[in-house]
């Protein structure tokens, strides 16, 4: 290895080195939907419902972007994919590939952006009926709804098994989004 080395010039070995951290980037990008300094930034409450229940609750910081994120001529595959990554801080899966931070306001621009586009998507109805509880803070089929459009996009391995508790959500959501108080 040191005669390589010894044997490329200066320019070559930065190549290299560049090319490795290209490499790295790239495979943390696939394998987590985002690079480290992307991540989202969210906050997050524990709350307490009315029947007792502990829920995660999460808002955007700069909600102004989701408009640009979620444009109105979004395409439908862009829409499985958003709801798909939306439902991955709540299911539980053995692989998981993306995160978006599964907020009201995400929830409610991606309603608007397939109520207008009902027509074009042929996966529309499947879509509002999992936003609408979604915007209602039922996830009590979340596993269901990940699955759901998981199929419509061909999926083969990260099928949902369950839902997760809140202490998975939690770690889920700090692994993926920059938390902010």
């Amino acid at each position: 290895m040191k005669k390589f080395f010894k044997k490329i010039s200066w320019t070559q070995r930065l190549i290299i080195v560049l090319a490795i951290f290209v490499g790295l980037g790239a495979y943390y990008y696939f394998s987590t939907g985002s690079l480290p300094f992307q991540k989202d930034a969210v906050t997050v409450k524990v709350e307490k419902t009315k029947d007792g229940e502990t829920v995660v609750k999460m808002e955007d910081t700069n909600s102004s972007k989701i408009e640009r994120e979620f444009p109105t001529d979004m395409p439908e595959d862009e829409v499985m994919a958003a709801i798909h990554k939306m439902s991955h801080q709540k299911v539980r899966a053995d692989k998981k590939w993306g995160a978006l931070p599964l907020t009201p306001e995400r929830v409610n621009r991606l309603m608007k952006v397939v109520r207008d586009n009902h027509a074009q998507y042929k996966g529309s109805d499947v879509y509002i009926d999992i936003l609408t509880r979604w915007s209602k803070g039922d996830f009590s089929r979340v596993d269901h709804d990940h699955n759901q459009v998981w199929e419509l996009q061909g999926g083969t391995i990260g099928a949902a098994d369950g839902i997760a508790s809140v202490e998975e959500e939690q770690k889920f959501i700090e692994e993926h989004f920059k938390v902010v108080q």
